[in-house]
């Protein structure tokens, strides 16, 4: 699936963090209309509300501050959320990162409480689904394409009280799940207040690729949080541009690998399947010669630097091996944004590949086993009925 050169997009300044209610600002301030917000979140069935936004400083910063006024305030669980969400008259686009940024905050969450599945209290109010969706409109409004965030500053050493307790609140246990799933690098500072809720962390991972970006830029905005701290401005930047003609992010990475001559395949599956589970980027199995003509399996992961002593212990606990080798790599890597598909099959997790201002989207594979299990057809009859659907949707786009 490809798009013409000089597609938009937003590159998000997470200089002292994210929330929901911020990213919206952001947007507005960068262009985005309100009547096109209001219109879309009036699709939702939410209770009575009023939108609206003023100019405020934040430091020496000049943002603009969302105003929020909820006649009746709720909480609404993911699949509440999403239903809404199916049911409003929205652009697909603007759908599928709405479910993809739902489906963030339930895993966050989840992740956060050990539990199966989420049960929302603060991130599922009606101001949650108003952050979500309208900002999903406003990056629409926009004609963002995708986008980058190079690093997040989440704050360190502050503790909120929740529906759950007192928690770490920066980052909180929800907020650090998503950004760490999402593979944003975080940076640490001392802070007074929250600063990445889960909500503005969801938004930034249904949206976002993280990694620095080229682009040439056409607008820029601020949002500012409520809060005023005298320690930091309390706000968030976007810029609006256009990528340039060839992009890639270059990313340091490291190679473990061991060679493995008394183990069944068996054992040894598993332990590739652990590494990968545990976070490693990818994960395989190779034949190989040792001396005095033994076979022998050399058994190899690619990770992110700052996982390679917790995945070297999970080979010498998983393999009889007495060393793990480890390799320095740079790969280059093109821009990629997860969402969510809604097919007449069923919704199905996407991945979206930018490179030279062509996009590629595909669909994770264990959606593709899932739906054929389910509809009791075969994995390539699925696989090219998603990816006809992808083509229209795509096609159909203005």
């Amino acid at each position: 699936m490809t798009r013409s050169a000089g597609a938009r997009v937003a590159v998000f300044d997470c200089f002292s963090g994210i929330a929901g209610d911020m990213t919206l600002a952001t947007l507005l301030d960068a262009g985005a209309s309100l009547e096109a917000v209001s219109t879309g979140l009036a699709g939702l069935g939410l209770p009575p509300f009023q939108i609206d936004h003023r100019q405020v400083t934040r430091g020496g910063l000049r943002a603009t501050l969302l105003t929020l006024d909820v006649g009746e305030e709720r909480t609404f669980q993911p699949d509440e959320m999403t239903a809404r969400i199916r049911a409003a008259t929205l652009p697909e686009r603007v759908r599928e990162r709405a479910f993809a940024a739902v489906n963030w905050l339930a895993r966050g969450e989840a992740e956060a409480h050990a539990e199966p599945s989420a049960r929302l209290h603060e991130a599922g109010g009606v101001d949650a689904l108003i952050d979500i969706v309208g900002s999903m409109v406003a990056l629409e409004d926009l004609k963002v394409v995708t986008a980058f965030c190079p690093v997040v500053t989440v704050g360190a050493g502050t503790i909120a009280r929740t529906a759950h307790g007192p928690i770490p609140a920066a980052p909180g246990p929800a907020a650090a799940a998503i950004l760490q799933a999402a593979g944003f690098p975080m940076r640490f500072v001392a802070a007074s207040h929250e600063l990445v809720t889960p909500t503005g962390a969801a938004i930034l991972a249904a949206v976002a690729h993280p990694g620095p970006a080229t682009v040439t830029p056409l607008a820029h905005g601020a949002g500012a949080g409520t809060a005023d701290p005298s320690d930091r401005p309390n706000a968030l930047r976007v810029f609006i541009g256009t990528l340039a003609a060839r992009h890639s992010t270059l990313r340091p990475l490291v190679q473990l690998e061991a060679n493995v001559d008394d183990m069944s395949p068996a054992l040894l599956a598993h332990a590739r399947d652990r590494l990968l589970e545990e976070g490693a980027l990818d994960a395989w199995l190779e034949p190989i010669g040792m001396k005095k003509g033994r076979a022998a399996t050399k058994l190899a992961a690619l990770a992110l630097p700052e996982d390679e002593n917790r995945l070297a212990g999970l080979f010498l606990a998983e393999t009889t091996t007495l060393g793990v080798r480890v390799t320095d790599y740079r790969r280059h890597e093109a821009a990629r944004v997860a969402g969510v598909f809604r097919s007449s099959l069923g919704e199905v997790r996407t991945k979206t590949a930018s490179v030279g201002g062509s996009h590629r989207t595909t669909v994770e594979f264990e959606d593709v086993r899932r739906l054929a299990h389910e509809r009791g057809l075969s994995a390539l009859e699925v696989q090219r009925w998603l990816e006809r659907e992808l083509h229209d949707a795509e096609r159909d786009r203005p």
